[in-house]
């Protein structure tokens, strides 16, 4: 049932007063934001600092990694080239690896099996989902056939960088099963129980190192 569910929106560009309390009354419990505007509402979602890293080679993903305080974001790596997506399914420090129309052809089955196999999880945003053309939805159907193939695990984000661009998770849950035939359990644990779990796990990390938190609202 979604309605026993924990929802997240794993991917928010901007976050202020008004999108979280929008997020927070479509159910969502948790938000992801690139950038928070403003302190979280009371009585709202739990805010999560995110990072998406955006690499051409090994190289600039190592340096942006360094100099990061990779423990207190959730970090996402958009790999532009075949070598960093690769590089990145073993690196612990990357939480979820994107993919959107400008980086489709670096997710092969090479791809998706090193992903199986370092148990890292592919990330999508909702709008590429909804504003891609043809051809892209095409690629994108595929992609997520070889995820559910290799079992790989699949988040999603609204890549919302205004209220109005939310969507319900029970519409994300819908298009996903309806327009690319992805199943919809797996739909529903792409914004319940998988980024719960990326989330935990970094929490955990934090506490092992008594760093600062990675919630900012509880």
């Amino acid at each position: 049932m979604l309605t026993a569910r924990v929802f997240t929106d794993f991917y928010v560009k901007a976050c202020d007063d008004k999108l979280l309390k929008v997020a927070y009354r479509l159910g969502y419990s948790n938000v992801a934001c690139e950038e928070l505007k403003t302190s979280p509402p009371q009585g709202g979602p739990s805010v999560y600092s995110k990072v998406v890293i955006r690499v051409g080679s090994v190289a600039e993903a190592k340096r942006a990694l360094a100099s990061l305080s990779y423990k207190k974001y959730l970090i996402t790596l958009l790999p532009e080239e075949v070598e960093p997506a690769r590089w990145a399914c073993h690196d612990s420090r990357v939480d979820t690896i994107l993919l959107t129309p400008e980086n489709i052809e670096v997710f092969d089955k090479k791809q998706f099996s090193t992903m199986k196999y370092y148990a890292k999880p592919l990330e999508l945003q909702l709008k590429h989902l909804v504003e891609a053309n043809e051809s892209i939805r095409s690629a994108i159907y595929r992609r997520l056939n070889l995820a559910v193939r290799y079992k790989v695990g699949v988040v999603v984000g609204s890549g919302a960088s205004s209220w109005v661009e939310l969507v319900h998770p029970y519409s994300i849950v819908k298009l996903l099963a309806t327009t690319y035939d992805f199943p919809q359990d797996l739909a529903i644990l792409s914004i319940t129980d998988i980024p719960r779990q990326i989330m935990t796990m970094k929490e955990r990390s934090l506490t092992s190192s008594s760093e600062e938190s990675l919630s900012i609202s509880r």
